[in-house]
């Protein structure tokens, strides 16, 4: 079986397109801002990536966008007749407990201070809502409105976001890639977002892989925090539930995060490893692979960025060096 380390090795060479590589030792991930378009992302989309950080000793904040209003919920975790009110007290319930299994330090919302430019009045940025257009690809709800956070003013948003830079002070902010996870609206203002910071900050900024086994992007194993990532996945009960593969009425159905024939680097490692017996059920039926492969890589904005070998970044910000928690 292939170990963890021969996996990063393997997965992090055919990181060709940029010749980058990363490891969650790194002093550069010391203070991490994640950038999250509505609770239950932090555990869905970057669970062991968050879990690799915090059990390395770095401090991690998120920045939650919105507070999920167009989510549709498991049936029989709310009230019978709940409305969107309820909805929204029981996912900052949610997200409030997922955090704390994965370690997070701190947890903001969009348009609440400290994410608030200064002057400005508290504002609350909505879930824009989506609609499947294909198999695991989503895209905007014909319903958003203009408060809607992927149809706000992008200048606000970066207004607030830049506010809560200034308080955190982040070494690195990570949000999305292009791709934007699964298309979401919400996920691609996300990635615009977390562009425009490191533009207007100086701050690196690194994207997260939507998809396993891409080259160009470093690929790191989470495997040992698997216990952590599902915990934190159980807490949304919800908008998912947490299934067992060998369930024989999942069989055949395709599942979201699986690298295809012939996937570079995370692909043929992968394949070299048992896979996670546990998969995650979306409330709308689709599944999911548990978030175990965290690739990053970057982002195309970024005109430099330190790499692992240099420790110019680290000096600067006077931060010294954390072991990987194994």
């Amino acid at each position: 079986m292939t170990t963890p380390r021969e996996f990063d090795a393997r997965a992090c060479s055919n990181a060709t397109a940029r010749p980058w590589s990363w490891d969650p030792s790194e002093s550069l991930f010391a203070r991490t801002l994640f950038l999250h378009a509505h609770p239950d992302d932090e555990a869905i989309q970057a669970g062991g990536l968050t879990a690799l950080l915090t059990a390395a000793g770095h401090r991690v904040s998120i920045l939650t966008c919105t507070r999920g209003e167009e989510g549709e919920a498991v049936p029989g975790t709310l009230p019978a007749g709940a409305g969107e009110a309820e909805l929204v007290a029981q996912r900052e319930a949610e997200i409030t407990r997922a955090r704390a299994i994965l370690g997070v330090a701190d947890g903001w919302w969009l348009g609440t201070a400290p994410a608030l430019a200064p002057g400005a009045a508290p504002r609350r940025y909505r879930d824009s809502g989506m609609s499947w257009i294909a198999p695991g690809v989503a895209g905007p709800a014909p319903s958003a409105g203009p408060g809607a956070f992927s149809r706000a003013d992008l200048s606000a948003e970066i207004a607030d976001a830049r506010a809560l830079v200034a308080h955190v002070r982040p070494t690195v902010i990570i949000g999305y890639d292009a791709a934007a996870s699964y298309g979401h609206p919400d996920h691609v203002r996300v990635h615009d977002l977390a562009g425009a910071l490191g533009r207007v900050t100086g701050i690196p900024v690194l994207e997260l892989a939507s998809t396993p086994g891409q080259a160009g992007w470093c690929y790191r194993s989470a495997r040992a925090h698997e216990a952590t990532v599902v915990a934190a996945l159980r807490c949304y009960a919800s908008q998912l539930t947490v299934v067992d593969r060998a369930d024989p009425a999942l069989a055949g159905l395709p599942v979201i995060g699986t690298p295809g024939p012939g996937a570079a680097g995370a692909g043929a490692a992968r394949d070299s490893e048992p896979a996670p017996q546990l998969l995650i059920r979306h409330v709308g039926g689709q599944l999911q692979e548990l978030p175990l492969w965290p690739g990053l890589r970057p982002a195309d904005s970024a005109s430099s960025f330190p790499t692992p070998q240099t420790s110019a970044h680290a000096a600067a910000a006077g931060l010294p060096s954390t072991p990987v928690a194994e």
